[in-house]
């Protein structure tokens, strides 16, 4: 019988507190809290009764306290919960992956 607490993820979580914007199935777009990343995927907290796994999803966020800028990241509902959903990121080009990398190196300090 398999574990269910074993953790799959391939990166450590870190703690997040930050603002984002979860689009979804045909453009619905809801307001939801970041609360820990990796380089792979992400927790948020939100009411998730729309969202089912392996649904895609967009995360909108704007990296203030980096460079200014507003980032979309793609995504794969890989968990639901009460309090939110699990992500695991898709693909996402060099400029995004280096703000993330700053984006998480601020958070361990």
């Amino acid at each position: 019988m398999e574990n269910a607490n074993i953790n799959h993820r391939s990166c450590s979580r870190t703690p997040l507190d930050l603002d984002v914007v979860l689009y979804f199935r045909d453009n619905a777009e809801r307001k939801a809290k970041l609360q820990d990343i990796s380089f792979g995927g992400a927790f948020i907290a939100t009411d998730n009764s729309d969202l089912e796994i392996n649904d895609l999803v967009t995360i909108g966020l704007y990296l203030e306290n980096v460079d200014e800028e507003f980032y979309t990241l793609a995504a794969t509902v890989v968990r639901c919960e009460i309090s939110g959903a699990g992500l695991c990121f898709d693909e996402y080009d060099q400029d995004t992956l280096k703000s993330l990398r700053k984006l998480y190196r601020d958070a361990l300090h």
